[in-house]
């Protein structure tokens, strides 16, 4: 009953694999991927700050409260008629309403908004790159899984063909019709092998791991990876001049620092609006009234007018700080160049890295289809007794190698592909 248990729930273990191909993956990324949220949150936090900075252009309405004690029990107030009035309070209350509107500000109101606006962009873009840089991530990963899963299958058919051919030679030793040397030596390379699929099924099982993390899937669920497709000649669908121009204007890379420079001008604008007059139009409603007293009076009246505010000495310092963001925006339209040509460094490389990969992964393909030929034919004339059996285990090798390092060329060319992609975006 426990064997028929254990069987049942290795089978069901097996059967409920999540199967995935690379869209999904990546669907699933841009949902789950904890960093993408985050951006997505800072995204909103723009938006509501733009809203703010608008808001500061409108009116406001505030309530002023105040309760205060006096410090003689009495005191005498005199009428009109200069006739002497007892008031025994020593407390009382003011309270009044006041509706502000800023009809001047120098600057700092149209400054802030205009920043809210560039910082609201930057992280807009900010969102878009973190989902692009994802993508690129979980293609990495994604590709690096079913490189390792490839190479492991070219491990496993070396090893069971290894296998045999030590059984068949353990029996010519026995019969003397080779050398323990010739063993020994076949038993090198399969302790090789061996050792090569230990590695591997460490790397897909850590490369899995850290795709299940950042999908959002749980650690302890199997996933099950459909094998890529890549396509030949990738860059004939590439007009690098035309992307060029588009990567400088039109990248993320290049609108996130645009608005950089213009998030600084902003900062220049209300530095400077810090040395001017500040204008408001106000009105009140309000008074004051005498608690514990014999003869309550009250004073509630609108009250209107127009308040300037002007800090007219200060030592410099606001000169100082309009002078700082000044050299800040200079600073950011330098870093606005730097950015400019690093786009097109950066692009040329991409773009040269994917003919550079395309060219190799045609050359080991070519290599593989040599190798598999060449191994067919030595295989042949060892089983004839033609070959020496290090000739063999070296050509051997030799085809294994050539299996794996076209399974890196081609998911090496997909990534460098998806690079070049996403620094046009």
């Amino acid at each position: 009953m426990k064997k028929t248990l254990g069987i049942f729930l290795l089978l069901g273990a097996t059967s409920f694999a999540r199967n995935l191909t690379l869209d999904e993956a990546i669907d699933l990324s841009l949902k789950n991927s904890k960093n993408v949220q985050i951006a997505e949150k800072n995204k909103k936090i723009g938006e509501l700050n733009l809203s703010q900075a608008f808001k500061h252009a409108l009116p406001t309405v505030a309530y002023q409260g105040n309760y205060s004690r006096s410090e003689h029990t009495t005191r005498k107030v005199y009428q009109r008629e200069l006739s002497a009035q007892q008031i025994e309070s020593k407390d009382g209350y003011s309270s009044k309403f006041i509706a502000t509107y800023p009809l001047f500000q120098g600057g700092a109101i149209l400054g802030g908004i205009k920043g809210a606006n560039a910082q609201k962009n930057i992280l807009n873009y900010s969102f878009l790159k973190e989902k692009v840089d994802t993508r690129i991530k979980v293609i990495s990963m994604y590709s690096n899984i079913i490189r390792y899963q490839n190479n492991l299958t070219t491990l496993e058919t070396s090893q069971k063909e290894l296998q045999a051919r030590m059984k068949l030679q353990e029996r010519k030793l026995n019969e003397r019709l080779i050398i323990k040397a010739d063993l020994l030596k076949t038993q090198y390379s399969l302790l090789d092998i061996e050792s090569q699929i230990v590695k591997v099924k460490n790397s897909i099982d850590t490369e899995k791991k850290n795709l299940k993390i950042e999908l959002g899937i749980p650690v302890n669920e199997n996933i099950d990876l459909h094998s890529l497709n890549i396509p030949d000649n990738l860059s004939s669908n590439i007009n690098f001049d035309k992307d060029l121009m588009t990567a400088k204007n039109e990248s993320l890379n290049a609108l996130i620092s645009k608005n950089k420079v213009e998030y600084s001008k902003a900062e220049k604008m209300v530095a400077f609006s810090d040395n001017l007059p500040k204008v408001s139009a106000f009105a009140s409603y309000g008074g004051t009234e005498r608690l514990h007293s014999g003869d309550v009076f009250h004073d509630e009246e609108w009250r209107g007018g127009v308040q300037v505010d002007w800090e007219l000495f200060s030592f410099g310092s606001g000169i100082d700080a309009y002078r700082v963001a000044r050299e800040n925006y200079k600073i950011e339209q330098l870093n606005d160049s730097i950015t400019q040509d690093n786009i097109e460094i950066n692009l040329t490389t991409a773009y040269s890295e994917v003919l550079r990969l395309e060219k190799y992964r045609e050359a080991m393909r070519s290599s593989l289809e040599a190798s598999k030929e060449n191994y067919a034919i030595d295989k042949k004339r060892y089983e004839a007794g033609l070959l020496s059996t290090q000739d063999y285990l070296n050509s051997e090798a030799q085809y294994r190698t050539a299996q794996m390092n076209y399974n890196s060329s081609e998911t090496d060319y997909l990534i460098a592909f998806e690079r070049y992609r996403s620094l046009i975006i």
